[in-house]
């Protein structure tokens, strides 16, 4: 699988946080992402796996538009665990897993 970002913009509240970011990462290679606190790296990948809709590009997942995917789809496809993720219920890792199990069935 191949990830294609192209002129990747993000507004969030009126305020451009992720400005015109192209990125091309092929299957089986790894990218890191640096940069300060407040650069836009977890914004970036807020709007890679959905949880943010771009104001302007694209994100391509081989050839699919991930943000024109429909729901069902895209949680068969894309998987995230941020860095902030809370622990509001309290599983275990294999009632998680299960549970993910039985809403892509």
């Amino acid at each position: 699988m191949r990830i294609d970002i192209t002129d990747l913009s993000v507004e969030v509240a009126g305020k451009r946080l992720v400005h015109d970011i192209t990125l091309r990462a092929g299957s089986g290679r790894v990218v890191r992402l640096v940069g300060p606190n407040g650069s836009g790296k977890s914004t970036l990948l807020r709007c890679v796996y959905r949880a943010l809709r771009p104001a302007a590009g694209t994100v391509r997942l081989d050839d699919t538009d991930l943000h024109a995917m429909d729901a069902r789809t895209g949680a068969r496809l894309l998987a995230a665990l941020p860095q902030e993720a809370g622990t509001e219920f309290d599983f275990t890792v294999a009632e998680v897993v299960a549970i993910s199990l039985w809403l892509v069935r």
